[in-house]
């Protein structure tokens, strides 16, 4: 055995050794925040990384491919971002990822969630103190896969590493990504989207049809008659939820469900109730507990009378924001709902 193993073997008892004095050190009400956390990221560097220097901030930069477009820098320069991320603790175990390729070869890949860069927001500190840092000095098209101690994982700001170390505890982590674009202003990206999509998809549309700001409205089918719905008149729909690449997100229809693996032996396929109002859109309800429904879905059915189809096409900011819906809905995303008015079953 030569002296290189000896001396990993050596370090990997000290990390052992340093486990056991965290867990015990941490019942003791006097020892200072992330000291016994500090002491074990730092063993295991040693292990893995001994030649890797740290950030101004005590983060260290496994490896980075150098972009050739615009320097990130600030938030002000870039609030926003497009990426692809590969986010994994210090074993390497994934938990969050945006590659269509990596999930497939961990035995993850679902046909209902997106592999497509993701959008995250930089202004305000909305992103860790750690990673904003390592996107700071990057390029559009750079790569970059940095470990992100524990005390900063968190949003909040301080002028030191000694300030976050004394205020802040976490979980180790590693990011991998990847910068496609830096988005300026978010509301002028996704109404630019829906231009370009509703002058593709829709022959003799443009942006100038809009019938509210970031809202397109295309009938499909007329109705049977031209008088409104009545206050308190319950009528019922079927629909297909779409993002912009066309992708289904939810449906009433068990064919489609089917057709775009949504579909799920518990859920009910069938015309859904929709408690109208006509004087105000927005106390249209859903379903039978009479459930609140986002923006622009309930501004598309205050456009629609009896037995019309048509298609309502919106932005973010009267759909789901900046949070999305759960894994089918990305935050920012701009929606496209078809929905036919029909009798019910």
């Amino acid at each position: 055995m030569n002296n290189k193993d000896m001396n990993k073997i050596k370090n990997i008892l000290l990390v052992a050794v340093l486990c056991a004095l965290s867990l015990s050190c941490a019942k003791k009400a006097s020892t200072p925040l992330n000291e016994s956390a500090k002491a074990y990221f730092n063993a295991w560097m040693e292990v893995h990384y001994p030649d890797l220097q740290p950030t101004e901030l005590g983060c260290y930069v496994i490896s980075e491919t150098e972009g050739n477009g615009e320097l990130l820098a600030s938030q002000e320069n870039s609030p926003y971002l497009r990426v692809h991320y590969v986010l994994s603790d210090l074993s390497g175990n994934v938990s969050a990822t945006s590659r269509e390729d990596l999930s497939k070869q961990l035995g993850r890949y679902s046909e209902t969630s997106n592999y497509f860069p993701a959008i995250w927001r930089r202004e305000d500190n909305a992103l860790s103190a750690g990673l904003d840092e390592s996107l700071e000095s990057m390029r559009v098209g750079g790569r970059k896969k940095t470990i992100i101690p524990g005390w900063l994982s968190s949003t909040q700001r301080f002028d030191t590493p000694e300030e976050y170390l004394a205020n802040v505890s976490g979980t180790n982590y590693i990011y991998d990504v990847e910068v496609v674009e830096i988005i300026k202003d978010i509301e002028k990206w996704e109404i630019d989207s829906l231009g370009r999509y509703i002058e593709s998809a829709y022959p003799g549309m443009s942006v100038e049809d809009s019938l509210k700001f970031g809202f397109y409205y295309r009938q499909t089918k007329a109705p049977d008659s031209e008088e409104e719905f009545p206050n308190d008149t319950t009528i019922y729909i079927n629909y297909i939820g779409r993002l912009l690449n066309g992708k289904v997100f939810d449906t009433t229809i068990a064919d489609t469900a089917k057709r775009y693996s949504l579909y799920s032996t518990s859920a009910t396929y069938q015309p859904v109730a929709i408690k109208f109002n006509k004087d105000d859109y927005t106390q249209i309800k859903m379903g039978t507990d009479e459930s609140d429904v986002i923006d622009g879905f309930a501004y598309t059915l205050s456009k629609m009378k009896s037995h019309e189809s048509g298609v309502g096409i919106f932005y973010s900011g009267i759909g789901y924001g900046s949070t999305g819906s759960g894994n089918s809905i990305p935050s920012y995303s701009p929606l496209i709902f078809e929905i036919e008015i029909v009798d019910k079953e």
